[in-house]
């Protein structure tokens, strides 16, 4: 993943040419915060174990969001390890090869998403390929707009295959989890906050962003 996952992100979905400043974030949608990023911003039940990524703004202050089309790479070599349900889509959680001996065996959680056709545990890849879109939202039953939830574990904490399930890993020690916006790529030179209001209409206040369609 490394710092280049951001500008991978933004080069396999062409959004640099929109020109992207920053990535915009409510409080709610950073690691370990208590609070959520939707309706009245009322507390979760456990801090955040991730980093959700969504809003950005472009160099001439127009703000747009991702939508279902956006697709996730991974920018190092690694494997799938696992693919489960969460909420909105599924999970990938990916090992990416260890390339340091003081380095700390970690897994990425890759959440909210749809892997790509015939992805399944195992796969190994070498980077630069991508693994799955942006999953999509029923706003009927979740108030959220599509957007992807990166964790980062310490592979030692991941609990045994019969107990690998969304709501399992959400009500872990956070212990076992590491702020992912470092190794995602994001620091105070490419995010913003957003204040939150409880009457901030998160799905509908900001336009998906123009696609380019994709050459084949």
């Amino acid at each position: 993943m490394g710092n280049t996952f951001i500008n991978a992100l933004i080069d396999m979905n062409r959004l640099d040419h929109v020109g992207v400043k920053q990535w915009l974030f409510y409080p709610g949608m950073l690691f370990r915060s208590s609070s959520s990023w939707w309706g009245t911003g009322r507390p979760r039940n456990f801090t955040h174990e991730g980093l959700d990524l969504c809003f950005f703004e472009t160099n001439d202050a127009k703000r747009f969001r991702l939508d279902s089309s956006t697709r996730i790479p991974v920018t190092q070599p690694g494997k799938i390890l696992y693919i489960i349900d969460d909420f909105i889509g599924k999970t990938i959680i990916w090992e990416p090869i260890c390339n340091s001996r003081k380095s700390i065996p970690i897994c990425v959680l890759y959440a909210h998403v749809t892997p790509e056709n015939r992805l399944k545990a195992g796969d190994a890849f070498s980077g630069g390929e991508p693994i799955a879109r942006v999953a999509p939202v029923d706003p009927e039953r979740t108030p959220l707009p599509p957007h992807l939830h990166l964790s980062v574990m310490v592979k030692a904490a991941l609990p045994f295959s019969d107990r690998i399930e969304w709501k399992y890993l959400n009500h872990m020690d956070r212990s076992a989890f590491l702020d992912p916006a470092p190794l995602a790529g994001i620091d105070a030179l490419n995010m913003g906050m957003i204040d939150f209001a409880g009457n901030v209409n998160v799905c509908d206040d900001y336009p998906v962003y123009p696609v380019i369609e994709m050459e084949n």
